[in-house]
């Protein structure tokens, strides 16, 4: 039964997060991601908040695998 739960709440958590993303990146979501606030967000601390790979694709304009300060004001908004 415990397994089940963590199985679905995993999936709810999931389908939020896909909602909220879907609606599009803010800053506040840039800068949570952004763990140690160097400004860049790396592939990884991205991965750690969203697995959403198409939108990573689209925002990593340049394909170096961070997006950078231009990248993330492109890709995060606050709408």
């Amino acid at each position: 039964m415990k397994t089940s739960s963590k199985l679905i709440f995993v999936l709810i958590s999931s389908l939020i997060m896909s909602a909220a993303f879907a609606q599009g990146f803010t800053r506040s979501m840039a800068k949570t991601m952004d763990a140690d606030q160097d400004g860049k967000i790396t592939q990884e601390e991205y991965m750690k908040h969203s697995s959403d790979m198409a939108a990573w694709t689209k925002m990593d304009t340049n394909k170096d695998g961070i997006l950078d300060e231009r990248e993330i004001q492109y890709g995060f908004t606050d709408k």
